[in-house]
């Protein structure tokens, strides 16, 4: 009599080779899993006739000795290249529509609007405050900045930016034979300095303290409330890149980096997520450091990816990340949360198995399976192959090109370059330019990344097509037209109260042009009608340096 015995899939596939070796000697054998009618093999058949699109393990399809076992311990199985099959998985399924958000909608309707929605009011506001606290420290009590004149300010950045003029001269801008009259009408260079000399984005009172536990803190507040603005002012895709960005400077700054690799060798690294579609600038992170307060025993890599991804997780994107974000781990992760992930990963991982440093037929295609994460082994060159790791893809096919490519690494070609796309855009027109300090250079790149938002929510918002170039000029004119006004309707009423031709003063007086070491004078400014030295006064006919 035969003892019944259970056995797993696995072990009944294993029986079953042996059954067939056994019967072609002319013997018999007898597999029992309790029943009396079941034969060999039956639990297993039963597997196999399951539904299609089950995501178990008997879905794959194996030849031979088609197991590998990597350094860490992860089975790798391998899958015959062919169609999708079964039904579509949960992370697959999109569950919102992109595009901006109906707070955006309800709040643009011009480009300086579009803006407003990324650097609200309130972050205005604190600028301008922490900027005239500075400025009172420092005994400046002529310097008085309005909002409106801190908008100006940053649309003459903008300007520069465009008419690229960033490696100009700031004296270059002003002047009537080389500069952009916008300028000039807008505010003089003398005030242009002082808000530049000023500028601040915290309460330096309490700043000593909250640098032992920030070291982003002489700016987090604002950048924080930006990118806060901008997840909540668009929907992204269905597929997002994250990766890295330098923002080039060479300024003293305690997380300064160099990459070899990027084109300006120095800067201020940033990890950013963006929209593949439109480019759009969906979560940043600045790179300070070690991080202490990271989980205990996960990678950087997969921290930061979990932490960009935070906002637009279990809506069923797919996030594509390069070789040193790319891990099994991060896979099972984002899976959990009905997110999927294709990426690249480098052949010497532990999780890879040993197959990825064997050299095979160029342009051939290997596929592995470990659980519900595919690998895909594609032969790019004769020593060279590439490693695509993807949870998007239950199977994967190839096309019928010359270099019969995967899917995995077609869908990778396709989506990989949102962050890169993003960071040229940003380069094309950056108002980054003359600086003496760090939390500066975080503030242009806060800019140009706001231009870049502001210009995607416009173009959807209004349902128009506009050029970038067309964008940031009319949004530069939305932000100096209140300045310009009020600097127009000043200077009239300044001139009321004067006689039409003020006749100099019976005895030299001191100059009343601010920042003046107080020279003695009689001579008085054509255009404000204030005395002025000439050491603060141009050519004739006799104007200020403010003028």
């Amino acid at each position: 009599m035969i003892r019944s015995v259970r056995h797993t899939p696995q072990q009944e596939l294993e029986l079953l080779c042996d059954i067939n070796e056994m019967e072609s000697e002319g013997e018999q054998c007898e597999v029992s899993d309790g029943d009396d009618e079941s034969e060999c093999g039956s639990e297993f058949n039963l597997n196999l006739e399951s539904d299609s699109g089950s995501e178990s393990d008997s879905e794959i399809e194996c030849a031979g000795d088609s197991f590998q076992e990597a350094r860490d311990g992860t089975v790798w199985a391998e899958q015959t290249a062919g169609n999708p099959r079964g039904r579509a998985r949960e992370s697959d399924i999109m569950r919102e529509t992109p595009g901006p958000t109906c707070y955006a909608k309800d709040n643009i309707t011009s480009p300086l609007s579009s803006l407003l929605c990324l650097i609200d009011t309130e972050m205005w506001g604190k600028i301008r405050k922490y900027t005239q606290a500075e400025a009172d420290r420092n005994y400046a009590d002529k310097f008085k900045l309005t909002a409106d004149k801190l908008k100006a300010f940053v649309g003459l950045l903008y300007l520069r930016g465009i008419t690229g003029g960033k490696s100009m001269n700031l004296d270059e801008h002003w002047s009537t034979d080389l500069g952009n009259p916008i300028f000039k009408q807008t505010m003089s260079l003398q005030k242009f300095r002082d808000i530049m000399r000023y500028l601040r984005f915290d309460d330096k009172n309490t700043m000593a303290a909250r640098l032992v536990t920030d070291k982003f803190a002489m700016i987090s507040e604002i950048f924080d409330k930006f990118v806060k603005n901008s997840i909540a002012s668009y929907t992204p895709g269905e597929n997002i890149t994250v990766d890295e960005q330098l923002f080039p400077t060479k300024l003293r700054c305690p997380f300064t980096q160099y990459m070899a690799n990027k084109p300006d060798k120095f800067g201020i690294k940033f990890w950013v997520a963006a929209d593949v579609k439109t480019k759009y600038m969906l979560n940043a992170i600045p790179y300070l450091g070690k991080d202490d307060s990271s989980p205990a025993g996960q990678r950087l890599s997969d921290n930061i990816v979990m932490r960009l991804m935070e906002p637009f997780l279990g809506e069923g994107r797919n996030v594509t990340t390069g070789n040193f974000f790319t891990s099994l781990a991060l896979a099972n992760n984002l899976l959990a949360d009905k997110t999927t992930i294709v990426g690249t990963m480098d052949k010497n991982r532990r999780e890879l198995p040993p197959c990825t440093q064997a050299q095979s037929e160029r342009f051939s295609t290997k596929v592995l399976r470990a659980g519900k994460v595919t690998l895909t082994i594609y032969q790019a060159k004769p020593k060279r192959n590439v490693c695509i790791l993807s949870t998007m893809h239950q199977t994967v096919s190839t096309d019928n090109g010359a270099k019969k490519l995967p899917e995995t690494l077609s869908h990778y070609n396709s989506t990989k370059a949102g962050v890169d796309d993003m960071d040229n855009m940003v380069r094309l027109y950056s108002v980054n330019g003359g600086k003496c300090r760090w939390p500066v250079a975080v503030f242009y790149n806060l800019l140009d990344l706001a231009v870049i938002n502001a210009h995607v929510l416009y173009k959807q918002c209004m349902n128009v097509t506009i050029s970038r170039r067309k964008f940031i000029l009319e949004l530069v004119k939305e932000l100096c037209a209140h300045h310009k006004m009020a600097r127009a309707t000043g200077a009239i009423a300044r001139k009321r109260l004067l006689p039409e031709t003020p006749s100099p003063p019976a005895k030299r007086r001191q100059c009343q042009i601010g920042r003046c070491s107080g020279n003695k004078t009689c001579d008085i400014c054509q255009t404000c009608k204030r005395l002025v030295c000439g050491k603060c006064s141009k050519n004739a006919p006799k104007l200020c340096s403010e003028c």
